[in-house]
């Protein structure tokens, strides 16, 4: 199982993705027909953004997810005047376009040849990811070319629970219909993606550092720690396969 964005894809965001942001979101609103009170896209940006990390760091807290009809409406145009109806019935889009903006994502060097090497081993591959778009982490594997290699996906935004919620791994390893000692995890961060699995006895637990690893891992985390920390995805491939190899012997 895979965290998506900082594991199997690079990621990163600069001042240059907020303003990419703020005229791709008016362009939305133009499009929608959706009138708010700031004729400058950065000016409405400057409003909606804190608002929205607002919403983010709420949801780190208390690891729930809510669904885009709902943080747009409730937290990123909280107190702008706005027709919700029209709002709600493009947030979906705004969280997608947010997803896809915000960051510059590539998929990370070596992942498709990873993943490749994983299903001609027989094994069952998933993602589990936190996003607030209910549909981006499709398209975008589609988009990698690599969607044909997922069993199944397991997202926040579906599920209203974000990593390191113990309930969106066990909804993952239910659908994998897998006990969590037969399941590997990799991710980048020790606080979303080493404390959730480890805890639930996930048999192997993977870490690969990111841009996101040093904003997000910035606490105690009561002796979590991976089996393995990489620098390239390959080795989850390299590693898993000698360890079958040896059990099989």
């Amino acid at each position: 199982m895979f965290d998506m964005g900082g594991t199997l894809e690079d990621l990163y965001s600069a001042e240059k993705n907020e303003r990419e942001c703020a005229a791709k979101l008016s362009q939305i609103l133009n499009q929608r027909g959706i009138s708010v009170p700031y004729s400058d896209p950065w000016e409405l940006w400057r409003k909606v953004f804190p608002q929205v990390l607002a919403y983010k760091a709420e949801s780190e807290q208390t690891l729930m997810e809510l669904k885009p009809e709902q943080i747009w409406p409730d937290y990123g145009f909280r107190g702008i005047p706005v027709d919700r109806e029209k709002l709600i019935a493009a947030s979906e889009e705004i969280a997608h376009m947010w997803e896809i903006t915000y960051y510059d994502r590539s998929l990370r060097e070596h992942a498709a040849e990873m993943l490749k090497g994983l299903k001609e081993l027989g094994l069952y591959i998933a993602a589990v990811s936190n996003t607030a778009s209910v549909f981006q982490v499709f398209s975008t594997l589609e988009g990698y070319g690599v969607r044909q290699y997922f069993d199944d996906i397991t997202l926040s935004s579906i599920v209203g629970y974000r990593k390191p919620h113990p309930n969106i791994f066990r909804i993952a390893l239910c659908q994998a219909r897998l006990p969590a000692s037969e399941c590997a995890f990799v991710g980048d961060t020790v606080s979303r993606d080493v404390v959730g699995p480890r805890k639930l006895g996930f048999g192997k637990v993977f870490k690969i550092g990111s841009f996101l690893t040093p904003l997000k891992d910035t606490g105690e985390y009561g002796g979590c720690a991976p089996d393995h920390e990489i620098t390239d995805i390959y080795d989850v491939y390299t590693i898993l396969k000698r360890e079958l190899t040896s059990s099989s012997q």
